[in-house]
């Protein structure tokens, strides 16, 4: 059976839940459509470096709000939401947008909603507060809980395992200090 570090080399695109993953899962509601969400900052610069090494992100929620828009735009990453995975199986969509197969996918999820997703990709990771079940089928169990950067070491992991992180970190942090 291939191990973990073999199946991360192959990892193409991220595919992330937003809530208990990018954020800590509390649902902040002022009014009809309006939502606070908080994201850790520390994501982002993760999410840019990835981009660079050609790894592809994208983020998948049942929560439609103004929010998640924005910070998916920040991060200059695509949003799908899953009601649109309803219609088609979620390997068909992947495999029709982007041309991978699921042993080229990572999945993100925290709880019971991620759990089907999770069993159809190469590498499933959940937070480390991320419900008993979502363990279970867990590859990686990361050290940080859902709002706390679990997409920053996701990300981490996948390109220390594909050799890219080193030389990514560089350049980016040259970027900074050239701009």
């Amino acid at each position: 059976m291939e191990n973990v570090e073999e199946k991360l080399k192959k990892i193409k695109i991220i595919v992330s839940d937003v809530d208990g993953v990018l954020t800590d899962g509390k649902l902040y509601l002022l009014g009809q459509e309006e939502e606070i969400k908080v994201f850790f900052s520390k994501d982002e610069p993760r999410v840019v470096i990835a981009l660079k090494s050609g790894l592809r992100v994208l983020l998948v929620t049942a929560r439609k709000c103004k929010a998640v828009v924005r910070r998916a735009e920040e991060m200059k990453v695509e949003l799908m939401y899953k009601d649109e995975l309803k219609e088609k199986k979620f390997l068909d969509v992947i495999k029709e947008k982007y041309g991978l197969e699921a042993g080229e996918i990572a999945y993100i999820g925290d709880d019971w909603s991620d759990l089907y997703l999770m069993e159809q990709v190469g590498v499933a990771i959940t937070p480390y507060d991320g419900s008993n079940e979502n363990k279970k089928v867990a590859h990686i169990i990361t050290e940080a809980k859902g709002g706390g950067g679990v997409m920053a070491e996701a990300i981490e992991k996948i390109m220390k395992a594909q050799g890219t992180w080193e030389t990514c970190l560089r350049e980016s942090v040259l970027e900074i200090y050239q701009d």
